[in-house]
């Protein structure tokens, strides 16, 4: 599988390629009261608002400003945006099968010429935004 290796923080994570519909800067975000911080907030894609995650929450890590840069994933006919330090490449390389949020870390790719990181499952990240967006 091509996988789209990126930074947040420190941490070198990874989601499937096909997911990606752009790498793109973050222009405004309006934030949305009562998120419960898992939601930095909406910005515009294409006269659409679209959420964006707080994928430093959401993994475990501590705040820190928001990256001007934006992955805007589709993912089951859903669009949202994970915010990123920096984009390093693709690799080819199977995730681990679970459904815990992030994988143990590992070697992604060839061994030789591999990157340390952690494979986040697009189907937790969909699940965490459906429990934010979903009406009380």
């Amino acid at each position: 599988m091509n996988l789209l290796l990126f930074r947040v923080g420190s941490r070198v994570l990874t989601l499937p390629a096909d997911l990606i519909r752009q790498v793109r800067s973050l222009d405004t975000l309006s934030p949305l009261p009562g998120s419960g911080g898992a939601l930095l907030g909406l910005t515009v894609v294409a006269g659409r608002a679209v959420p964006v995650l707080n994928l430093r929450q959401l993994v475990g890590m501590p705040a820190a400003e928001v990256p001007a840069r934006l992955l805007l994933v589709s993912l089951q006919e859903q669009l949202f945006c994970l915010p990123v330090d920096d984009v390093l490449g693709f690799a080819e390389d199977e995730p681990p099968p679970g459904s815990d949020l992030l994988s143990p870390e590992s070697v992604i790719g060839l061994p030789s010429a591999g990157q340390r990181g952690q494979h986040l499952s697009s189907d937790a990240l969909l699940a965490a935004l459906n429990r934010r967006l979903t009406p009380a």
